[in-house]
């Protein structure tokens, strides 16, 4: 009998997979400008890039693959506790713009003015557009690949907290691209703490499909925002101000706090450990 393989993939090998899977997205997003919209080239990007390198690493994952990549069902009694993370958009919104605040970005007008160009001139279309890439296609592959795929062996090789953070890492720095160092920053601080949200749910949960549910919801809050400006405007969210108000941040606060309370109480599954027996069988400890 053999020993138990060690959890894949390591942190090395997560930040490989990281930088080539954000290769193959720019690469093919790149490709596939020249005759789709902006929206579309980054979600074809975003499906075959991480989609190949996901694959690569899913591959090298030990059994049992399903159980490790969190591919059950989420429990009723969760679906609360999940909700109730939700505005964790607004609290990772002002963490961005306390960022820009802080380094203002210069420079960005003429880039911002390019992109707009860009894109279709079909207001309802161009939404449509954006809604399936932004909460039908990208939350899917992303949480497929950094909570599925990296967060396992992560979480197994580091422990909880640092599994999850260096996942949440990689998961920003894959995002990282904007108009100046400034919007970087501001996009990567974004970005982590939406990260660290999405696998803490994976986490204690077991499963995938509560940081997917959770992206959906934040990406759709995100569109519906920006499609209705008019129904809910938010200073600093959707709305010019360049703070959201107490008055909507703190209750944005108490809401995750308490979902995140709830989630604490679930106990986090166990996966069986399968090691490799003489001539290629195995067993469940």
């Amino acid at each position: 009998m053999s020993e138990a393989p060690r959890p894949f993939p390591s942190p090395l090998t997560a930040s490989l997979l990281t930088m080539m899977g954000a290769f193959f997205t720019t690469a093919i997003a790149l490709m596939v400008s020249d005759w789709a919209s902006p929206t579309a080239a980054v979600g074809i990007g975003t499906v075959l890039g991480l989609g190949c390198a996901g694959l690569l690493g899913a591959a090298n994952i030990s059994p049992p693959h399903a159980e490790r990549v969190g591919l059950r069902g989420v429990r009723r009694r969760q679906l609360l506790p999940l909700l109730m993370l939700l505005p964790v958009a607004l609290l990772a919104s002002e963490v961005d713009n306390g960022v820009t605040a802080l380094f203002p970005t210069t420079g960005a007008a003429p880039v911002v003015q390019e992109t707009v160009e860009k894109l279709s001139s079909d207001t309802r279309l161009s939404l449509l557009e954006t809604a399936i890439v932004a909460v039908g296609l990208v939350p899917v592959v992303e949480e497929w690949f950094f909570r599925g795929v990296l967060q396992q062996g992560l979480v197994a090789r580091m422990g909880a907290a640092g599994g999850i953070f260096v996942t949440a890492l990689f998961f920003a720095l894959g995002h990282g691209a904007g108009l100046s160092q400034q919007a970087w920053a501001a996009l990567i601080a974004q970005t982590l703490v939406l990260g660290v949200t999405f696998g803490y749910a994976r986490h204690k949960t077991g499963s995938l499909l509560a940081p997917i549910l959770l992206h959906i919801g934040v990406n759709g809050m995100g569109v519906a925002a920006m499609a209705a400006p008019q129904l809910v405007a938010v200073p600093g969210y959707n709305a010019p101000g360049a703070h959201t108000p107490l008055s909507v941040l703190l209750p944005a606060i108490a809401s995750v706090a308490i979902g995140a309370w709830l989630l604490s109480k679930e106990t986090v599954p166990a996966i069986p450990v399968v090691r490799v027996v003489d001539q290629g069988d195995s067993y469940e400890d």
